[in-house]
């Protein structure tokens, strides 16, 4: 494990657990500090071709993402004809 490094990688080992109809992993005190996450954040799961990916959700980039898909839906065909 990593001890004070300003470098944010390392891995770890842990249990699944069963929590309600869900299954979830915890993950350690020391990875929490250094990536400045803590219980009740939220977390972005990115499924990836060998594993998975946990990020810390950025509010204000998910806001801009919603008022992006309202533009988009909005604006599909325009954008469509730009593209040409």
């Amino acid at each position: 494990m990593l001890k004070n490094s300003s470098k944010k990688s390392g891995s770890f080992k842990t249990k699944l657990r069963k929590t309600g109809s869900a299954v979830g992993a915890t993950i350690p005190a020391e990875f929490l500090r250094q990536l400045d996450l803590k219980a009740g954040d939220k977390v972005t799961v990115n499924v990836e071709e060998d594993g998975v990916k946990i990020v810390k959700s950025d509010p204000a980039f998910e806001a801009d993402m919603t008022h992006y898909d309202v533009i988009e839906d909005r604006f599909a065909p325009a954008f469509r004809k730009l593209a040409e």
